[in-house]
């Protein structure tokens, strides 16, 4: 019994030898995360603006990852089809739209996606009326008074 104590413990002192060493080890990842995180955003600070458009483009309008490297080296990307709108919940086609990221001319350091150089959602609104009109659907002014 005694050796099988001696064992046990003789096996927890290594256990926990390689526990501080796989601690060691994160902290040192976790340090050298960090200055990358660092250098990132000293050199691109307007990464962190860029995320949210990233996922809407990859996951909304479903672009390819090329599609999406392009434009966040703020390069115009030209593409053709249908694009959706969630605000509209229908898709928008366009057989020569240039995409591209550009920085708000109202909020500095902030981003949002352009289409043929206008705000996409502004474009969105533009189709959505066009299918409107073309629809007969003549658009009604909505009272914004506040009624008690």
């Amino acid at each position: 019994m005694q050796q099988r104590i001696s064992a046990l413990e003789s096996q927890n002192e290594e256990l926990v030898r390689q526990i501080e060493t796989m601690e060691w080890t994160h902290r040192e990842e976790r340090t050298k995360f960090n200055e990358y995180m660092d250098k990132i955003q000293r050199y691109f600070p307007y990464v962190d603006k860029l995320l949210p458009l990233i996922d809407f483009c990859r996951n909304t309008l479903k672009f390819s990852e090329r599609v999406v490297q392009e434009l966040c080296k703020l390069k115009k990307v030209r593409l053709k089809g249908d694009f959706y709108s969630p605000e509209f919940n229908r898709k928008f086609r366009d057989e020569s739209a240039a995409f591209s990221f550009e920085e708000d001319k109202n909020r500095k350091g902030h981003y949002h996606i352009c289409m043929n150089d206008i705000p996409l959602v502004q474009w969105f609104r533009q189709k959505a009326n066009e299918w409107r009109n073309c629809l007969g659907i003549t658009p009604t002014k909505q009272d914004k008074r506040l009624k008690i």
